[in-house]
């Protein structure tokens, strides 16, 4: 028995979509480069063929109904499906090409992922590469959603695959030309110091709040940050102590060096969906692997 399909054109599908994530019509226009009576008739011809209401308009702009937002989770899913459609075609033809969609925290990704990036953009010159960055929890968050494929990051999550790379120590980082004398050399003397490091919610700040705790002494850093360059620059100025990960400073551009007690260090993780959807992709999780340590 054969099943009739649904007149469901992907355009329209896909301004209702931008409708949802935009919230209005005008502004899903814009977004999908489409006149905004264009987008009316598209939605007109959806709820003409569902015989459902779709959308209200209201004085902030236009809000999904009950039956919108149910279309909208299946849409997602359709069209993602057909931006994936050509990517699998070409698997079968062996080629690999297309787009990877790569995750990485800001301290990977300047430091770390560059060199790399380059070997694999040269050794599979078919393949466009789009690098987000964000903190490790949101990357789990869109990789979970589709909206990534791959991610290098510091957490893990039961719903992808997490494979451990190399563990990475923190260090503590001052400005070229402070007295020996004036650096500490404990935790307990680093309490007593202006120290600049990372946000509340980060894993570094995470693994620092508990190294303190532990310790019994009070950590309160005077500067908190959520990028790793911008530390940097406060620390170079001088106006305090970092805390960041090894590897992160390049040059003589600040002195690095342990502190006692502050033997920590984070997991480097790859975190990919268990079901890689393209030979590119999978392509770059193996080149990921490299960057494994025993």
């Amino acid at each position: 028995m054969r099943m009739a399909l649904p007149d469901l054109p992907p355009h329209a599908l896909a301004s209702l979509v931008a409708i949802a994530e935009h919230g209005s019509v005008s502004a899903a226009a814009r977004a999908r480069g489409l006149s905004q009576p264009s987008i009316s008739r598209q939605i007109q011809d959806l709820e003409k063929t569902l015989d459902v209401r779709l959308l209200e308009r209201t004085a902030q702009g236009a809000r999904l109904t009950p039956a919108g937002e149910a279309l909208v989770d299946g849409a997602r899913d359709v069209l993602g499906a057909l931006a994936r459609l050509p990517e699998r075609v070409k698997d079968l033809a062996g080629q690999v090409a297309g787009t990877v969609r790569l995750g990485t925290v800001d301290s990977i990704g300047i430091y770390v992922l560059p060199p790399l990036l380059a070997r694999f953009a040269q050794e599979n010159p078919r393949v466009q590469v789009q690098v987000v960055c964000q903190s490790s929890p949101q990357l789990m968050a869109m990789l979970v959603d589709g909206e990534l494929d791959v991610a290098v990051g510091t957490t893990e999550h039961p719903k992808l695959a997490c494979e451990r790379l190399y563990q990475n120590p923190l260090v503590m980082a001052w400005a070229p030309g402070l007295p020996e004398a004036q650096v500490p050399t404990t935790l307990k003397e680093l309490a007593r110091r202006p120290v600049i490091t990372f946000s509340k919610g980060l894993t570094i700040r995470t693994l620092l709040d508990q190294a303190f705790a532990k310790a019994g002494l009070e950590f309160r850093p005077v500067v908190e940050l959520a990028n790793v360059e911008v530390i940097k620059a406060m620390v170079r100025a001088g106006l305090g102590f970092g805390i960041l990960p090894d590897g992160c400073v390049q040059g003589y551009e600040l002195q690095t060096r342990a502190v006692r007690g502050i033997d920590i260090s984070r997991t480097i993780r790859l975190m990919f969906r268990p079901d890689p959807s393209s030979l590119a992709v999978q392509r770059m999780v193996e080149t990921l692997r490299s960057l494994r340590r025993v």
